[in-house]
């Protein structure tokens, strides 16, 4: 009993190993079919990137052989230029004398051009002086400033002395500036600027009129305009008392400047110390320096009544009754 009972124990233990040797071997086959369906798709996969890389390929080697091609191209134009210049002996003289011709007939060219010009302008009568027009006069006479610009009509526009003429004009006693241009084609224009007069002066010829400038450049008629009176005799635009004067004059507002009816000058060779007279009223200004501090202390202090008002030191002005 003992033999038989170990031996059904062997049987069923084999009966078991082979079950589980049976249950293993199926799984060899679907290992080695996995692998296969990876290789077979791999070497799809290589086949399909294959076809790209050549054309990627072909695509550089066409733009390399283009490249080759052009530099080629270029190396064999510089050849043949080099070429056609060794075989041109003087080819730099050549070039040279080529601009110095070409220079040469641009320079006739505009000569004739310009004679050409000239001629029409001054022969042939298409732009000669019809009109002398004449602007800007008031108390300068429109009849003195043609005599003294002394422009004919009928003559060539081209060839009247602009320049002559205004200096001419600007000899008239009342003008200030001038200046003379022509209106192509038939026109002389005179551009007047007169003088303005700001002050009064005595001179050997009578009451005078003076400009901003200091210029007395005209007899005043015989009723003088309101403008203050210059108390000096010698009246230029060099004079140091004339300078003061108007200096002082020019920096006063407009309403005080209209109040102003003479104006004296002291100290002229050494430092000029002007003296306004406001009719009853005088104001001693002193030297030209800080003049807009000495009108900003002098128009309030106008308002005290006095009959002198001293603003010589700005710092301590004074009145006195």
């Amino acid at each position: 009993m003992t033999r038989t009972s170990s031996t059904r124990r062997g049987r069923r233990s084999s009966d078991r190993s082979g079950d589980r040797t049976a249950d293993r071997m199926p799984a060899r086959p679907a290992a080695a079919e996995r692998a296969r369906r990876i290789r077979e798709e791999r070497a799809a996969q290589r086949g399909r990137l294959l076809p790209q890389q050549q054309r990627a390929e072909e695509k550089r080697a066409r733009r390399t052989a283009q490249r080759s091609a052009q530099v080629s191209a270029r190396q064999a134009r510089k050849a043949r230029k080099a070429a056609v210049r060794a075989a041109r002996p003087g080819d730099r003289r050549f070039r040279v004398r080529r601009r110095v011709a070409l220079t040469l007939l641009v320079l006739v060219l505009l000569a004739a051009l310009g004679v050409g010009s000239w001629l029409l302008l001054t022969r042939s009568g298409l732009a000669d002086v019809e009109t002398v027009e004449v602007t800007g006069t008031l108390t300068v006479s429109r009849d003195a400033v043609l005599d003294a610009a002394a422009v004919e009509t009928g003559g060539p526009l081209a060839e009247v002395d602009t320049k002559a003429a205004a200096e001419r004009v600007a000899q008239l006693p009342g003008v200030g500036s001038v200046q003379v241009s022509r209106g192509w084609p038939h026109t002389v224009e005179i551009a007047v600027v007169e003088r303005t007069a700001v002050a009064l002066a005595r001179t050997p010829q009578g009451i005078t009129l003076v400009d901003a400038t200091g210029v007395a450049y005209q007899k005043a008629p015989e009723v003088p305009p309101a403008l203050p009176m210059l108390g000096f005799g010698a009246v230029g635009p060099d004079d140091p008392s004339t300078r003061a004067a108007l200096t002082v004059l020019q920096a006063l507002p407009a309403d005080l400047r209209g109040q102003v009816t003479t104006i004296d000058v002291d100290n002229a060779a050494t430092e000029p110390t002007v003296r306004l007279g406001l009719g009853e009223r005088q104001v001693l200004f002193g030297s030209t320096d800080r003049a807009d501090r000495k009108v900003a202390v002098l128009v309030p202090l106008l308002t005290q009544e006095g009959s002198v008002y001293d603003v010589s030191s700005p710092e301590l002005p004074t009145v006195t009754r």
